[in-house]
């Protein structure tokens, strides 16, 4: 019999939640043959150590450290010893630190006592990387909300902000020329649509250009602008029922209450 794949998951509070999300996984790989080892309350570079080095050569860490130093130190103790590493907390914490404008307390279980609501939350936030940027058209019908826009009217953020609202979001770019996809008009989610004022998306978009460092054809041209703003005017009133706000002057709190109040 062929030995289990062993996956670890290691974690400065209890780990319940990082375990939910490997066991959440792992449903869709039938009945793998997997053995899944929780280690909690990891708050030292030592115990950490300690853990890797007792584990499989072919094993998979998924960890969770709200301390930055330890984030970095379980990463470093991973690679040198050829282990699969999945960081599940330092993404989200960068994420939410841009779009909230805030720098998070860093305080082990923090969320404890409080499972239930974390775990529709994580769900949520999931959901909402998965249906980024115009991806996962096969679930879209799953959505709470679908939001479109052109590029640069802070889809992503607010996306992501909802989602710490227990919201299931889609953002779909407008792209000029290209067709909405079927699944998206099909969807019976509630939708927005994100307008931005011409002299602002060309500003916005070349400081995008300016900070890639690479010249995008057209991309932050006012007349290509222009073109592509009259033309997801079309696909909005094409879209039955669908409500649009302008984003120009409001920050990602102020268009995701709008939303809130006004949408769904």
């Amino acid at each position: 019999m062929n030995k289990p794949l062993e996956i670890l998951v290691v974690s400065d509070a209890t780990g319940a939640t990082a375990e939910a999300v490997v066991n959440s996984t792992l449903v869709q790989f039938g009945r793998a043959n997997v053995r899944v080892r929780r280690h909690p309350f990891t708050r030292t570079v030592e115990k950490a150590r300690e853990i890797l080095d007792g584990a499989d050569q072919r094993a998979v860490v998924v960890f969770t450290f709200v301390s930055s130093e330890m984030s970095a130190a379980m990463v470093k103790l991973g690679r040198s010893r050829n282990l699969t590493m999945v960081d599940l907390l330092s993404p989200l914490m960068g994420i939410f630190s841009h779009a909230l404008h805030s720098i998070p307390s860093r305080t082990p279980g923090a969320f404890r006592g409080q499972t239930e609501d974390m775990f529709e939350v994580v769900e949520a936030i999931h959901f909402t990387r998965r249906h980024d940027d115009g991806q996962g058209l096969e679930t879209m019908d799953q959505a709470d909300l679908i939001i479109l826009g052109v590029s640069r009217t802070g889809k992503t953020p607010t996306s992501i902000f909802l989602s710490c609202r227990k919201l299931k979001v889609a953002n779909v770019p407008i792209v000029l020329d290209v067709p909405l996809p079927e699944e998206v008009r099909l969807a019976a989610a509630p939708k927005v649509g994100f307008r931005m004022e011409l002299e602002r998306q060309v500003q916005v978009r070349g400081e995008r250009a300016g900070r890639m460092g690479a010249r995008i054809p057209h991309y932050a041209e006012r007349r290509h602008i222009m073109e592509e703003i009259a033309y997801c005017n079309r696909l909005y009133r094409s879209l039955a029922g669908i409500r649009s706000v302008d984003v120009t002057n409001r920050s990602i709190e102020e268009t995701s209450d709008w939303i809130t109040h006004n949408v769904l």
